[in-house]
């Protein structure tokens, strides 16, 4: 048992993907099936994504990776049956690529009604959460 101080220490380091810190330029964050987990990444390698680390969370459905410079998103997204969330990267790869995995065009045209009904002055975080939003 962790003292409290301890814990939460160790529950901000666990949040904070610490264990990953140091490895790669980018974090990504990946939710897929669990048994697919250790088997995208596998791929992912083979494809040419420079992998620096990764943790598996979720029985390996939700997979943190740690990824070397460059664009990586269009090789990290082809054929995911999942999603794929770029959490941290330099500002140039950040504008350069798609933070958020693209939606399906009837899912992203339901975010963009949604997302103009409680904000029709797009005052929140304008194109925060995707793409003309």
């Amino acid at each position: 048992m962790l003292a409290e101080t301890a814990s939460g220490a160790f529950w901000e380091a666990v949040r904070d993907v610490r264990m990953l810190a140091g490895r790669g330029e980018q974090l990504w964050r990946l939710s897929v099936a669990p048994a697919d987990g250790a088997a995208v990444v596998a791929r992912l390698a083979e494809r040419g994504v420079p992998i620096a680390g990764r943790l598996y969370d979720w029985a390996g459905g939700l997979v943190w990776l740690a990824v070397g410079a460059g664009r990586h998103a269009s090789a990290i997204r082809e054929g995911l049956a999942g999603h794929a969330t770029c959490i941290r990267a330099p500002d140039a790869v950040r504008a350069a690529e798609a933070v958020f995995h693209p939606q399906p065009p009837a899912l992203a045209a339901l975010s963009r009604r949604v997302k103009e009904s409680f904000d029709p002055k797009r005052v929140l975080n304008p194109g925060r959460m995707g793409e003309g939003l």
